[in-house]
């Protein structure tokens, strides 16, 4: 009983969405009921869960656990920017410049050190693949939008030469909506397990 309430209420739920979806104009509001519940809840687990890792660092501090000293610095962050929120307002520009004057050079080391992990995949990927088709066409096409993404080609005033830029620029969007393709397809899979009770993922 205790795992098919759970499974009853996420059918339900989806169904209800579902219908919401193609019987708009009938069931939108309470199709926004739903999302709103969902919206509560969701921030309710999302609070649960930063207590849960808040408390749990808390004791790595107060047991002098061998590398405390991350956990420390991670509460007094936590705690000053939840404080600094309350007092300013997350809408407040000093508060908001602050906050990105520490999440946009993490965000630029982690991107550097992706760039790295990626360079050095390439290396690996040739080595161990030789040289065929498969790594020819990769090192070409690397270096063609590596050339574009320098710039240089665009700033030559040669209509022919700006149409086929036009054209390969426009290859990994081509790529990018295969991959939502895929990602959809494999989101409407999911969902049709979940509403057939072979995939659980709240059992969990």
């Amino acid at each position: 009983m205790k795992k098919a309430v759970p499974l009853i209420v996420a059918v339900l739920s989806a169904l209800l969405v579902m219908v919401g979806i193609f019987f708009r104009e009938d069931l939108g509001g309470w199709v926004s009921v739903v999302l709103n519940w969902a919206i509560v809840l969701s921030s309710v687990a999302l609070l649960v869960v930063l207590a849960r890792l808040l408390f749990m660092h808390i004791g790595y501090i107060t047991m002098g656990r061998q590398g405390f000293i991350y956990s420390l610095v991670a509460v007094l962050a936590f705690l000053f920017t939840l404080i600094a929120g309350f007092l300013f307002g997350v809408e407040n520009p000093t508060f908001l410049k602050w906050i990105a004057g520490i999440i946009r050079p993490l965000e630029t080391a982690l991107l550097g050190l992706v760039a790295i992990v990626m360079a050095s995949l390439g290396i690996k990927f040739f080595y161990e693949r030789g040289w065929n088709a498969l790594t020819i066409s990769f090192a070409i096409s690397a270096m063609v939008f590596l050339i574009l993404g320098l710039g240089f080609l665009q700033a030559i005033d040669f209509p022919p030469l700006q149409r086929v830029i036009h054209v390969i620029e426009g290859l990994p969007m081509i790529g990018a909506r295969g991959l939502l393709i895929g990602v959809a397809l494999g989101a409407i899979l999911m969902g049709v397990r979940v509403l057939t009770g072979v995939e659980r993922p709240y059992d969990d």
